[in-house]
């Protein structure tokens, strides 16, 4: 509409700068394998207006990963990068380094969304 996009252009330098982020796994409460699935169990604070409607402050959410998952979340331990998670989920799983990125890259996104993981950038 009007000549613009409704797309989100990329951001070349940002994608960049995310690739060389470190990261951490947020220490679950829980961690438990089950018909070849891993389970983890984080905690983390409701929104205020929970809090307002009688819920717990505190609560606990369980996340199940099947194998692609368990090995992304299993790299993310402070020291490699995204990009070096990138190029190991390549190599393990024999698909191409695109093919890879895409892959880990989204799943990086749901890990942070959900509190599993907090990403390390460099200043």
């Amino acid at each position: 509409m009007f000549g613009r996009s409704m797309a989100k252009k990329a951001n070349p330098a940002a994608r960049e700068k995310a690739m060389r982020g470190c990261p951490h796994p947020v220490p679950p409460i829980r961690q438990e394998e089950k018909e070849g699935k891993l389970y983890v169990t984080v905690a983390f604070q409701r929104v205020r207006w929970q809090r307002f409607l009688g819920a717990d402050r505190v609560c606990e959410r369980t996340f199940g990963m099947d194998a692609y998952g368990r090995f992304v979340y299993e790299s993310c331990n402070g020291k490699r990068s995204v990009r070096a998670i990138v190029k190991r989920f390549a190599q393990d799983m024999r698909v191409s380094v695109p093919e890879s990125e895409m892959a880990v890259a989204k799943f990086m996104q749901t890990l942070l969304s959900k509190g599993l993981v907090v990403m390390e950038m460099e200043k």
